[in-house]
C-alpha cells in the first residue's frame, strides 16, 4: 500500500466496526497499556484478542522481528496477527497443556513523542511466564499512533528483541 493511500484512509477513517473501551483509547499511553493488558494470559486461557484488535486501525500493520518468524519477513493486520497465534497455539495443542505457564509482556520503560494528532512511543518490554519473575526476553515495541474520530488508533507497530538485536540501550531501560 502506498503511503498516500494509507494517508487517505487515515484522514477519512469511517466509523469502524469494533468499539474500543473509551478508557483504552483516551491517550497514546492508554492504548499502549491496553495492548500489554490484552496480551497477558493465565495458564489455560487465551490472550484477549478481541480487545487487542479494537486498539488498532483496521489498516494497521504489525511487523514482528524476523527472528520470531524463523527468518521470514512478515507484515500482519491486527486480525491476521491474532489468527496466526490462535493457529499456532492450536497446532501445538498448547493452551491448557502441562507446559502452559501463561504469558505476560510488561512495559518497563516508555519514551513518548507527540505532536498534535500523531504520536510515537518506544516501549521497552519484558516477557515472562504469567505472574512470574522469570524473564524470558526483553525488547522494544515502536508504536505509531494517530488521533481520529475522538480516539487514538495504533496504525503501525514494529519490534525487535535483545536476542537478535543486542542489549536494549540504556536510554530505553528503566533504572535497574
Amino acid at each position: 500500500m502506498r503511503a498516500s493511500t494509507l494517508a487517505l484512509l487515515l484522514l477519512a477513517t469511517p466509523a469502524l466496526a469494533q468499539e474500543a473501551d473509551p478508557a483504552d483509547v483516551a491517550s497514546p499511553e492508554a492504548v499502549v497499556a491496553a495492548v500489554y493488558d490484552s496480551l497477558d494470559r493465565a495458564p489455560g486461557e487465551d490472550h484477549d484478542w478481541d480487545r487487542f484488535i479494537t486498539l488498532y486501525h483496521p489498516e494497521a500493520m504489525l511487523l514482528p522481528n524476523p527472528e520470531q518468524m524463523n527468518g521470514e519477513e512478515r507484515v500482519f493486520s491486527p486480525r491476521e496477527y491474532a489468527d496466526y497465534y490462535k493457529g499456532l497455539y492450536a497446532s501445538m495443542d498448547f493452551i491448557g497443556s502441562a507446559s502452559d505457564q501463561g504469558f505476560s509482556e510488561a512495559q518497563v520503560h516508555q519514551v513518548v513523542h507527540r505532536f498534535g494528532d500523531v504520536a510515537t512511543i518506544f516501549s521497552t518490554y519484558e516477557k515472562s511466564p504469567y505472574q512470574s519473575d522469570q524473564m524470558l526476553g526483553r525488547g522494544i515495541n515502536s508504536f505509531q499512533l494517530v488521533f481520529r474520530e475522538g480516539r487514538w488508533w495504533i496504525i503501525a507497530v514494529a519490534w525487535d528483541e535483545e536476542e537478535g538485536a543486542g542489549p536494549v540501550p540504556a536510554e530505553f531501560r528503566s533504572s535497574e
